[in-house]
């Protein structure tokens, strides 16, 4: 079985899993000191990336200056854990993601009309590496990405659909490659990252197949701030998607907020961030804009 059909086929690859897992359970959970199976061993390892759009989260962000909203909702689960050394430096986890984000508007008094949303499915998995305070990453994910104009975006008193723009179809089955490493700077931990994404199936034809991302998390030592008796963090991240639209074009992230609960585990982001370049919004994927956003998230691990 290659890594195309996994991913032209989303339910190979729960079958994957699921052969993994009678594997797994085939054997003892501990086979030595150093080698351990662990289901379902807590908080993601490689929290979602702050401003990366296609990463899962639960929550709304407002554009400054119109009635424009993208609602988050979805999560990530690390079900399965394989620890390589006594120590437990070296892990390999593996997880499943399921998360959607929709644009909403307001237009002839109706409100929250639902006008596109991308849905993602998929799976990862990634190893990590604790050294000291530096921490690496490697993480593979395969995901299905499927996108839909939907009723907001149609006029229903002149039966057209807004603006002259008809719905496409709109598909990237992809695997997405990324490296990230996570190093102290004036004693708070920094994460730089970097990775590309191929897609076996793409719809419209003329979309690469090819894409990149590269950007970095930064935030304030956990446990150090407090609250009304909780732990706070303050944090910034950026993040810059390169996409083939056939010609190369890229969407730039810049978002800065403050995070109640630690940095790896549940907890509330209220944040503002600013987005310029190409839409996120893959049924505009070929349109441009910059806007202002504030927003919050809840953040579900």
């Amino acid at each position: 079985m290659t890594v195309t059909q996994v991913m032209r086929h989303p339910t190979l690859f729960v079958c994957l899993v699921l052969f993994c897992l009678q594997v797994g359970w085939s054997q003892p959970l501990e086979t030595t000191a150093a080698r351990t199976l662990e289901f379902l061993p807590g908080s993601p390892l490689f929290p979602p990336l702050a401003a990366n759009p296609q990463e899962p989260r639960v929550g709304v962000r407002k554009e400054i200056g119109s009635s424009r909203l993208k609602l988050d909702i979805g999560s990530t689960l690390d079900f399965l854990q394989y620890t390589l050394d006594d120590s437990g430096r070296a892990r390999i986890r593996m997880g499943a993601e399921f998360f959607t984000y929709a644009l909403t508007t307001s237009a002839e008094g109706l409100r929250l009309q639902v006008d596109a949303v991308d849905g993602f499915f998929g799976g990862h998995v990634l190893f990590r590496l604790d050294e000291g305070s530096h921490t690496y990453v490697v993480r593979l994910r395969l995901m299905h990405l499927s996108a839909h104009l939907v009723d907001g975006h149609y006029d229903t008193y002149s039966g057209v659909w807004k603006d002259n723009r008809l719905p496409l179809p709109f598909t990237r089955d992809f695997g997405e490659l990324l490296g990230a490493a996570t190093l102290p700077v004036w004693g708070m931990p920094l994460t730089l990252y970097s990775g590309f994404s191929y897609a076996t199936l793409v719809r419209p034809e003329n979309l690469r197949r090819l894409t990149s991302l590269h950007g970095f998390d930064i935030h304030t030592p956990g446990g150090e701030h407090r609250l009304l008796g909780k732990a706070y963090e303050l944090y910034a991240a950026f993040n810059l998607t390169l996409t083939g639209i056939p010609a190369y074009g890229g969407t730039n992230v810049l978002e800065g907020g403050i995070k109640f609960g630690q940095w790896n585990g549940a907890g509330i982001k209220l944040y503002v961030n600013y987005v310029s370049g190409l839409q996120i919004f893959s049924q505009y994927y070929n349109e441009r804009r910059s806007m202002w956003g504030a927003g919050f998230s809840f953040e579900v691990m």
